[in-house]
Formats: C-alpha cells, structure tokens, sequence
C-alpha cells in the first residue's frame, strides 16, 4: 500500500509498505483523510525523540470499513489493566500507544488497523475536515473536564494554533465572558478574531502591555497551548491570584518561572495529558453537533504532497490552523 514515510530531517516521502494485518481485536480501516499535528510537525522537525525514521506519521484520521461504514478512531491505546485503566484514567496508562509513534506505524497511508471498540461510525453528514478533528478536540475536552471553570469565567489563551483554537471555540461554549488570545501570527489572532476572541494580540511587547491591561488583576483561567519558555512565563503573570494555569502544550525548553510570585498569589497549575475514551465519544458528539467547527481553517493536499504539506505548516501556515492529507 501506499504510505507517506518520514525518512530523515524535515523530508517524508511517498512510497510502498507493507499493509497492516490487523491481529485478535483490531479492525482495519481505509483511511480517506488525515490531519497533520504539531505533534507530526515535532517529529518532522527531529523534535521528538519517540518519532524516529523511518516511521509512517499520523494519528487523527477518518474513513471507511470493509463493509463501507464511515469511520473515525481513537489512536491512543492503552493496556487496559493497570490501576490508572481500571479507574478510567487511561490517558496516564504506562503502555499508552499512539499511531505515528514509538515504532507504531501512524494513519498517512492507505489503511491503518486500530482496536475495533476504538472505532467510531459517523454519519455522513459529518464532513471529513471536521470530523478529523475528534482526537485534538478531545484533548481539549479533557483539560477543561479536568480544570473546571465556572460559567462566567475569563480566560486567556496563549498560542492561537489548532488546540488554542480549539480551546477558544471550547471556552465560549462553556460560558466564558471574556476570551484573551495571544499568538506571534497575525493570520491566525484575525482567525481567533473571527471565531469570537473578545481580545486577540501579538505575543510581543506592545501585546504582551494590552494583555496586562485587560487581564487587570489577572484571569481565572490561563492556558499555554503553545510551550515555548516565553509563553509559559506569560501564562503564569495573566493568572490571577487564586487562579488557575493549565499547561497543554509540550515543549522541551526549560523556561524561568517566578514560583516564589506564584506561590504568593497560590496559583494552581494543571498539567493536561492526552483524553480518555469518554472525552473522545464527548468531542464526537460536539462535532456531530457542529458546535465546534475549524473547517473555515482547514486545507487539504492529496498524500502524494506531503513533502509540500509539512512544509507550509512548518513555515508559512498563515490562517491554516489544519492540513488535511487526502488519501482517497
């Protein structure tokens, strides 16, 4: 079959592998369209030492069964047995597998094999560029399950790419009052503009003083989808006291936090990981719903782009917040 491959630094190639067999318990699915992740564009830039070439990339996905069924999938795998599973937390499982990852062949190709209780059907008014959407979303159905804010809350977002986005349409959803978005793309704060921000500005200095004044005293919720050190120093300056700062974006630079100022104002700092299958049929359900929708933002290239595809996310996206490979 046909599959996009990462070989080496900053290249994928198009070329033929072998078609998975899926063992006891996994359904195979041919994938139609999938969506490149930061994650993908970490391992393409050689930022993530669990995507080693050469590997075929990929987890968020929609397509089809043997018998025609449109599909998507939960590509997080867990063992099922440890105390973490038995209590539902199965995003902290210590055997967590992830398509495109650690070895395991990702969905940039022509078929992928998932465990069939992982498979999802959706209905064809569910259109492919947003139903690709169900695992990142997921993620952020988890941090804001797990961070719980009250209806009336203000919050702000660091990082306007496709999980801060995701965050933003989320936030108001949930009843936020006032959403404040920062990100160094311009293209991307119209977006959030766009999408509802009541405040979108550059990551900058001159932005960086029009958050502080916003913020007042600060906000109740702060979120880094970003992880750059500069933004994570950021969120913890917006939050006020008493406040909260969820940490979802996962970067490997050390940044200089003023813990003994955050201690001070006795900020609770949350650390959001993965989802679980109860957050995934949740995101499902939104999308279905159209309550959550970044299609507007969207793009697509065939497979056979792919090289290109990169590419543009890792250095020109503009208000892409989400390329789509077609496969079929």
């Amino acid at each position: 079959m046909r599959a996009l491959v990462y070989t080496e630094l900053r290249q994928v190639k198009l070329d033929e592998v072998q078609r998975p067999r899926p063992a006891d318990g996994k359904m195979e699915i041919a994938v139609a369209a999938a969506g490149i992740c930061g994650s993908d564009i970490s391992g393409f830039l050689g930022r993530s030492r669990l995507r080693v070439p050469p590997l075929v990339l990929g987890h968020e996905l929609v397509g089809s069964t043997r018998d025609g069924q449109r599909v998507v999938a939960n590509p997080l795998s867990s063992c099922g047995q440890c105390a973490f599973c038995r209590s539902g937390a199965t995003n902290l499982c210590a055997e967590l597998r992830l398509l495109g990852m650690g070895g395991v062949a990702g969905c940039f190709a022509e078929y992928v094999a998932v465990p069939a209780e992982q498979v999802y059907e959706i209905p064809d008014s569910l259109p492919d560029a947003r139903a690709v959407f169900a695992e990142p979303l997921a993620n952020v159905v988890h941090l804001f399950r797990t961070a719980a804010p009250l209806p009336g809350f203000r919050i702000a977002i660091v990082g306007a790419g496709a999980m801060g986005s995701l965050a933003l349409q989320m936030a108001l959803r949930l009843g936020a009052r006032e959403v404040l978005v920062l990100d160094v793309n311009e293209a991307r704060l119209a977006a959030a503009r766009r999408m509802g921000a009541t405040l979108a500005v550059p990551a900058g200095e001159e932005g960086r003083s029009a958050a502080r004044a916003f913020a007042g005293d600060g906000l109740e919720l702060v979120l880094d989808a970003s992880s750059h050190g500069s933004t994570r120093k950021m969120a913890f300056d917006l939050c006020r006291a008493g406040g909260q700062v969820v940490l979802l974006g996962m970067g490997k630079e050390p940044c200089a936090i003023d813990f003994a100022a955050s201690v001070r104002k006795e900020l609770r700092v949350l650390m959001s990981f993965g989802y679980t299958a109860a957050d995934f049929e949740r995101s499902l359900e939104l999308l279905k719903a159209g309550a959550i929708d970044l299609t507007p933002w969207t793009a697509e290239l065939p497979l056979a782009e792919g090289q290109m595809a990169f590419e543009k996310m890792t250095d020109s996206p503009g208000d892409t917040l989400r390329m789509l490979l077609r496969v079929r």
